[in-house]
């Protein structure tokens, strides 16, 4: 029941997380966006924070995107022009993910 309940709160957490993100996103677009480089490398602090295994770098990004699921925008019309990615929606398909991988909805109908 413990281990359920950490998954419980921590889910909460990076959902509240997500939350504050889309906010600040909402008051200022520009602190949203991040490099492809910045994005490649947006999780290693928050992974390894806790004493975490650093698994959301560079590979799951584009993962990620290759599968629909990140949407990063060229700015410019150049090839070298850069790619940005939305912080807010890093986080919330973060938290989405680890959500799904500890099972926290097994046995509802989400």
């Amino acid at each position: 029941m413990e281990n359920e309940l950490y998954k419980i709160r921590d889910f909460l957490t990076g959902v509240a997380e997500a939350g504050a993100a889309r906010f600040q996103k909402d008051l200022d677009p520009k602190s949203d966006r991040l490099t492809q480089r910045q994005a490649f490398t947006f999780f290693r602090v928050r992974d390894t924070q806790f004493g975490g295994e650093f698994t959301h770098g560079e590979a799951w990004v584009r993962a990620m995107t290759k599968a629909g699921h990140l949407h990063p925008v060229r700015v410019g019309k150049a090839a070298n022009s850069p790619i940005y990615y939305s912080k807010a929606e890093l986080i919330a398909l973060r938290t989405a993910c680890d959500a799904e991988e500890k099972q926290i909805f097994k046995g509802t109908n989400l």
